[in-house]
């Protein structure tokens, strides 16, 4: 690299202003907080080991299942058995808590 492309990179850049006291000066992106997993070949596919505290805190074990959702800033996993698990939990307890109301709905 030149001494001319140094100078280059590292000035300022150029873009939206306000005013041209207060140029618009692009920023990098932040670095996720976290941690950083390598992708593996795994048989003939690729995929990541998730370390056990991640796997305690999902509350996943090997055979179970996990939900990928889209969000603003990337991808979030989420434990697919217990979403189910807890959505079954809540609706027995409406159910036990409602339970004239529910009665007197189906007749």
């Amino acid at each position: 690299m030149t001494d001319e492309t140094k100078k280059l990179r590292h000035a300022p850049q150029k873009g939206v202003s306000d005013s041209e006291q207060h140029p618009f000066q692009a920023e990098a992106p932040a670095k996720p907080v976290g941690r950083t997993l390598k992708v593996r070949k795994i048989g003939n596919s690729l995929g990541i080991v998730l370390p056990k505290d991640v796997l305690a805190k999902l509350r996943v074990g090997e055979g179970d299942e996990l939900s990928v959702s889209e969000t603003p800033d990337g991808v979030a996993l989420q434990s697919a058995n217990h979403d189910s698990a807890d959505l079954m939990k809540l609706a027995e307890e409406i159910m036990a808590k409602r339970r004239r109301v529910l009665k007197a709905l189906a007749q």
